[in-house]
């Protein structure tokens, strides 16, 4: 894949996640993004929101009327997520179990997980996550919970220190 074909990806999917344009501008659908569902329903069990905000995560779409509902909800999720560091590393593989980047991301997740562990990192007493209803996530301190309760392998250090070295700004 070109270069300007993964910039292109990388840019579709950070937007998919902010909605930085479109009929519900700025505010994004959470059914469409595991990661928004969650940071949303941790909100909702901050502020509790559930009398405002009930059919959040119900069902994978959403006719018109209840997205106009949850679109006030939908914004301050986005406006979280910006606020948030954001790091890529460059990969040229494409998506798939056994890529590089599944193999990356695995390891990553792994790593920096505190599930099952004492924190080496513990999260900050006022991390939206502490919110969560999902055991895993407060147990590992990642709003992924995929391979949170997995070893790790020493030698993705190398494949991620050799992929970093490949990484430029975009």
């Amino acid at each position: 894949m070109a270069v300007l074909g993964l910039r292109s990806l990388l840019l579709s999917h950070v937007e998919a996640r902010l909605a930085v344009s479109g009929k519900y501008e700025d505010g994004g659908n959470h059914r469409g993004s595991v990661f928004r569902l969650r940071v949303g329903q941790a909100m909702i069990e901050r502020d509790g929101l559930h009398d405002l905000y009930p059919e959040w995560a119900d069902g994978s779409s959403a006719g018109a009327e209840i997205r106009k509902q949850e679109l006030a909800h939908e914004r301050r999720v986005s406006e979280y997520i910006r606020d948030l560091p954001f790091l890529w590393v460059r990969v040229d593989d494409g998506p798939s179990p056994d890529s590089r980047r599944a193999y990356l991301e695995q390891n990553l997740i792994a790593l920096v997980s505190s599930y099952g562990n004492s924190s080496v990192d513990p999260r900050d007493s006022q991390w939206l996550g502490n919110h969560s209803r999902s055991d895993a996530i407060l147990q590992s301190g990642l709003w992924n919970v995929n391979h949170v309760d997995e070893a790790y392998d020493p030698a993705f250090l190398d494949t991620l220190e050799e992929q970093m070295s490949k990484t430029t700004p975009i």
